[in-house]
C-alpha cells in the first residue's frame, strides 16, 4: 500500500486504525522546518519491515499481552544505531486512547475497563518482523521497582481481607 504522505500527524494522534494501515510510521525530523511540524510528527511508511537503516527511528505496530491474558494494540520505537537495534514499548491502545506501558495510570485505567484488580502490560509483540528475519520480535515490559513494591503491598492487603496488617 503506498502512503498517503498527507497523514503526518504528531504521534499522541495517531490512531490503531491508522496502525493497521501502515504498521511502520517514521519520525518526520527532516521536514520540522519546511512544514512548520513538531519534532514530535511521524509519518507513515510502504515498508513491510523494519529496515536495517543505520541511524534509523521508527514507530511500529504491535500487540501487549496483558497481565490477564487480554491482548490489546499497542506500539514500539524501534533505533538503530549501525547494525545494533534497540526495541522499547511506547504505549497500549485502549480504545484509541494512548497509555503508556509502566505507568500508575495506566494499570488504574486496565483495571478499570477489565473489571480486574491490577492489571498491567507484561509482554509485547511487534506486527512486522525487522528486515532479514522470520520472527516477529517479542518483549518483557519492565516494571520498575516502586510499582513491584506497591503490587506486592496490595497482594498482602488484599490477602489480609483489606484489614491492616499485624506488625
Amino acid at each position: 500500500m503506498t502512503p498517503d504522505l498527507a497523514i503526518r500527524r504528531s504521534i499522541r494522534k495517531v490512531t490503531h486504525a491508522d496502525f493497521a494501515a501502515y504498521p511502520i510510521w517514521e519520525w518526520a525530523i527532516d521536514e520540522e522546518v519546511n512544514l512548520g511540524n513538531g519534532e514530535s510528527f511521524v509519518r507513515p511508511t510502504s515498508l513491510d519491515a523494519v529496515p536495517p537503516d543505520p541511524l534509523g527511528h521508527y514507530i511500529v505496530a504491535a500487540n501487549t499481552t496483558l497481565s490477564d491474558g487480554v491482548v490489546l494494540p499497542s506500539c514500539v520505537e524501534v533505533s538503530t544505531r549501525g547494525k545494533k537495534q534497540h526495541v522499547e514499548p511506547m504505549f497500549v491502545f485502549l480504545l484509541d486512547r494512548h497509555l503508556d506501558f509502566a505507568g500508575v495510570e495506566t494499570t488504574a485505567l486496565l483495571s478499570r475497563y477489565t473489571k480486574r484488580v491490577n492489571i498491567y502490560p507484561v509482554r509485547w509483540e511487534m506486527a512486522v518482523p525487522m528486515a532479514g528475519e522470520t520472527r516477529l520480535r517479542t518483549g518483557r515490559v519492565r516494571r520498575s521497582w516502586w510499582e513491584r513494591l506497591a503490587q506486592f503491598w496490595l497482594r498482602l492487603r488484599i490477602g489480609s481481607g483489606g484489614r491492616p496488617l499485624a506488625r
